[in-house]
C-alpha cells in the first residue's frame, strides 16, 4: 500500500508536548504521549510514554513514564520501565527502572532498584562483623586491662 494506505493509520494519535529553551515551568503533566525538554520543568510528569531531557533541559520532580532518555540534567524520583542516560545526561536521585543504560560520561548519583529483582544485599551483614573485628583492639586499649 502507498503511504497513506489504511496499513499506515494509528488507532491512537498522541501528540508531543514541547518545553522550549528558555522556558520555565511548575506543575504537572499527564499525558499517554510523548514530553520534550529543553527548558526547565518542576514538578510531576504522569503516564507519559516516552520523556526525552535535552542537552539544555532540567527536570526537577517525580517522573513515572515508559520510557526516558536524559541528555540534560534531571534531579528527583524516576519511575520507569526503561532509563537511557545518555553521554551528556546527569541523574540525581532515586530511580526504579526495568532497563537501564548509562552511556559512557553519563552520570547517575542515587539510588537505583531495578523492578521485581530478588537480588539482596549481605553487605550490612558483612559490614557489622568488621566493625566488630576493628572496633574490639580499639576498645580494649581505651579501657585498659581488665583486672578481677
Amino acid at each position: 500500500m502507498g503511504i497513506f494506505g489504511k496499513a499506515n493509520k494509528r488507532t491512537v494519535q498522541n501528540g508531543a508536548t514541547v518545553i522550549a529553551h528558555g522556558t520555565c515551568i511548575i506543575g504537572g503533566i499527564t499525558t499517554e504521549g510523548s514530553v520534550h525538554i529543553d527548558g526547565k520543568f518542576e514538578g510531576v510528569i504522569l503516564e507519559a510514554d516516552m520523556i526525552s531531557i535535552g542537552k539544555t533541559g532540567e527536570v526537577i520532580g517525580d517522573i513515572k513514564a515508559n520510557n526516558l532518555i536524559v541528555s540534560g540534567l534531571l534531579d528527583g524520583k524516576i519511575d520507569c520501565n526503561q532509563v537511557q542516560i545518555l553521554s551528556e545526561g546527569k541523574v540525581i536521585g532515586n530511580m526504579k527502572y526495568n532497563e537501564l543504560v548509562i552511556e559512557e560520561d553519563g552520570k547517575f548519583e542515587g539510588q537505583g532498584i531495578r523492578k521485581g529483582s530478588n537480588l539482596t544485599s549481605k553487605y550490612d551483614e558483612v559490614e557489622n562483623k568488621i566493625n566488630n573485628i576493628i572496633l574490639s583492639p580499639a576498645q580494649q586499649i581505651e579501657h585498659g586491662p581488665k583486672n578481677s
